[in-house]
């Protein structure tokens, strides 16, 4: 009876239950989620008639980032002679 005591008591001292720190915890929810941006870009000739198109792709954090990459991209190609129509 003491020695089936003895290992219930050796048990329970050696099971250390797990725990996560609350910082480590915080830290895998802080991280941030990157989705695709992108713009495609047509290109025309002078009588209107397409030559070619091409993507425009970056990962941004948030939508606001998005449209400022897509605003950066159309500024890029105006400082590049290139004339954007809506």
């Amino acid at each position: 009876m003491i020695l089936l005591a003895a290992f219930g008591i050796a048990g329970l001292v050696s099971a250390k239950p797990t725990f996560v720190k609350k910082s480590e915890k915080q830290t895998e929810k802080k991280e941030a989620k990157f989705r695709l941006c992108g713009v495609l870009v047509t290109f025309y000739d002078s009588d209107n008639n397409p030559t070619g198109s091409q993507w425009f792709l970056t990962d941004t954090p948030t939508l606001s980032s998005c449209q400022a990459y897509q605003s950066f991209v159309q500024w890029n190609l105006t400082q590049g002679g290139y004339t954007i129509t809506p």
